[in-house]
């Protein structure tokens, strides 16, 4: 799944590097745990431009909505958000407004494999974030957008989705997850899985 890509650095120089998906971390990871702090330095920036492609094709290889630098121990506040219709990259996120509205909804996270819960969120918001060319972007997310870019903005401030639930449904959510690992590995064994 590697894909060439050009860059300009600042130099203005033009290179051509190999892109590879990045890889994916548990939970185990500590980055997942800590705070990322502001990207201080100018846009656009080359070795920026350049996660922002790894982390979208890293997203799309374990098919999910959003992924965040740091799942893939990278040390960013940046992450990115995508489905077939359309990307955005993110660096330096902020929710600057939440409406009163709010609502439980399903969440999975690639840094947890198998593991889906009821998370409440408000389901509009307003957010700020800079785009690659460092543009200062503004804009109202709602729906499934406004749950993936609050759940992306929480592993940017160390927070994982686990630590929105209570204690039972965190339990009860990791024996369905143990069922379905289980299933997954019988499939395995079985040959009844295969990749296109």
């Amino acid at each position: 799944m590697s894909e060439f890509i050009t860059i300009d650095t600042k130099e203005n120089l033009v290179t051509t590097d190999k892109i590879d998906p990045l890889p994916l971390f548990d939970d185990t990871l500590p980055l997942l745990h800590q705070v990322m702090p502001e990207y201080e330095g100018p846009l656009p920036n080359s070795v920026l431009t350049k996660l922002a492609k790894q982390l979208s094709m890293t997203r799309k290889l374990y098919g999910g909505i959003g992924l965040s630098a740091n799942q893939c121990n990278v040390a960013e506040r940046m992450f990115v958000i995508g489905t077939d219709d359309f990307e955005m990259v993110c660096i330096n996120p902020k929710v600057v407004g939440v409406s009163e509205d709010e609502a439980f909804d399903k969440e999975g996270c690639l840094s947890f494999p198998g593991l889906s819960m009821r998370v409440k969120r408000p389901f509009t918001i307003q957010v700020e974030y800079q785009d690659l060319d460092g543009k200062v972007v503004q804009q109202t997310l709602d729906g499934i957008t406004a749950r993936c870019y609050l759940h992306e903005l929480d592993h940017m401030n160390g927070v994982v989705f686990t630590d929105r639930v209570g204690k039972t449904a965190l339990m009860m959510a990791k024996e369905k997850q143990k069922k379905l690992t289980k299933k997954y590995q019988r499939m395995k064994n079985n040959g009844l899985l295969f990749r296109s």
